[in-house]
């Protein structure tokens, strides 16, 4: 019987491609119980001007409090299996999602005023896509490791964050009781306000300084109920990880659910997160040159705007990394944003990757164009390929494996039957042991039919070796 190897090959084509399953930070992330250098190298920090009478947050447009003087804090969440619930991620005022490495996207949550932190983690590693968004806004980066892009990017621009690699416990704590109920350790790392006061303060960073708003706020006209066409939107980062925000037509938000249904809670307070405005960012995407790590084109794209159980089209440019974005309506205009709570995904809409907006009857609505690839960027065709080959292999493999258990049940099955059978002969009148006699035939029925359904299969689908070139006899010469 032929034997199917593991095709290695295929696996590692279509993780090249789609970037396995498998993001590099759980391998790549330090706890601050792991960090080996105990005295961080410190640099440099600009820290602009404050805005004068800057007093309403910058990041939600509300003047709940005064936000003068103060820079803003991003915390780096860890996602991946065993990571949620997370703390702080319905206190945040901004929760910036995208994947960076992997089919999980990652998250980023941003705070206007340090001081108002009450438990946030668990603390992932920094990711320069996240850090494109936080710099323009003088935010504090907190993170527990990095990878080179983001360590090249603050070390560029001579950025100090707060890195749980280097500061340790003088800003990170580990909760115990999570571990205690069964979580990994680095799902079990968390920060407060008073914590990353006091790492900053091992640095001689100051968290007084000043801040740019995010958006360009204002009053929104209200959407009448007939208009409501962004009402349930699903966002597919990949086929392993999706979402959906639906609008609460009671609370004029967006509630953000897991693919399965069940609410996004916070570990902190257990209130689920909800946001006055979505925003989905469209930016072009390739492959980085470590060749799993994404290429995200962050000087602009379109996008859509969800509010009021409404959305519309919109476009966004960005300078360069510490650029702020720049939002306008489809007519050209700055786009006036609500005041409040906001989501933004950064949508890359490569393969795997998809978007479904329904309005308030359930129709489906029409959505802007995915964006072009980067030259890095795989096609969906290559892509498509690569995992049906990656599927067939596993199939083959999964045959095979089906045909070796029932070659293996089908010895004890006939021993059965002889046993049902002898006993049969004895008392050949006994239903009971007629019964039995039946069922030990169709159970060795069943498994040669196993075995024949799935060897067709592998004769079917196999690939045959490539046959070598029988090479040409050569004339002879003449005499």
């Amino acid at each position: 019987m032929r034997k199917l190897q593991a095709w290695g090959g295929a696996a590692a084509l279509l993780a090249a491609l789609l970037l396995g399953g498998c993001a590099r930070q759980d391998t790549a992330t330090a706890t601050p119980e792991q960090a080996a250098t105990p005295t961080p190298e410190v640099t440099a920090e600009p820290t602009p001007e404050p805005a004068a009478g800057l007093s309403t947050n910058p990041l939600t447009g509300l003047d709940d409090a005064d936000y003068t003087g103060k820079r803003p804090v991003a915390v780096m969440l860890r996602t991946l299996d065993g990571a949620q619930p997370q703390w702080g991620i319905a206190s945040a005022d901004v929760l910036i999602e995208g994947v960076t490495e992997g089919n999980t996207a990652g998250l980023m949550a941003l705070f206007a005023d340090v001081d108002r932190i009450s438990k946030v983690g668990p603390v992932g590693p920094g990711r320069d896509l996240f850090l494109q968004a936080a710099l323009p806004l003088n935010a504090m980066p907190v993170s527990i490791d990095k990878n080179i892009y983001a360590a090249n990017l603050l070390n560029t621009l001579a950025y100090q964050d707060l890195d749980g690699y280097h500061v340790g416990k003088t800003a990170f704590a580990f909760d115990q009781g999570r571990q205690d109920a069964g979580y990994r350790e680095e799902n079990c790392w968390y920060t407060t306000g008073e914590l990353i006061r006091s790492g900053a303060a091992s640095y001689g960073t100051a968290l007084e300084g000043g801040n740019t708003p995010l958006f360009r706020f204002g009053t929104r006209p209200e959407v009448a109920p007939e208009n409501r066409s962004g009402m349930s939107l699903t966002v597919t980062f990949s086929q392993s990880d999706s979402e959906q925000l639906n609008y609460n037509t009671g609370t004029g938000l967006y509630e953000k659910l897991n693919a399965d249904g069940s609410p996004v809670t916070d570990a902190d307070n257990g209130q689920q997160a909800a946001f006055t405005n979505v925003f989905v960012l469209y930016a072009s995407s390739g492959i980085k040159d470590d060749g799993y790590t994404r290429q995200y084109d962050m000087t602009g794209g379109t996008g859509l705007y969800l509010h009021g159980g409404a959305w519309e089209q919109i476009s966004w440019s960005k300078e360069d990394a510490t650029g702020p974005f720049s939002l306008t309506a489809a007519d050209g205009t700055p786009l006036t944003v609500a005041p409040g709570k906001s989501f933004i995904a950064i949508w890359g809409g490569y393969y795997g990757q998809a978007l479904r907006l329904t309005a308030a009857d359930g129709s489906e609505q029409t959505l802007p164009e995915k964006p072009a690839l980067l030259a890095s960027g795989v096609t969906d065709e290559a892509a498509a390929a690569a995992e049906a080959a990656l599927s067939n292999a596993q199939k083959l493999i999964d045959a095979q494996a089906a045909i070796d258990q029932a070659n293996a049940d089908l010895a004890e099955a006939q021993t059965e039957l002889q046993d049902a059978q002898a006993a049969l002969d004895a008392d050949s009148e006994n239903a009971d042991l007629l019964a039995a006699r039946d069922a030990a035939q169709a159970k060795i029925d069943e498994l040669n039919q196993t075995i024949a359904d799935n060897q067709a299969y592998l004769d079917a689908n196999a690939p045959q070796p490539e046959e070598t070139p029988v090479p040409e006899e050569s004339e002879a010469p003449a005499e």
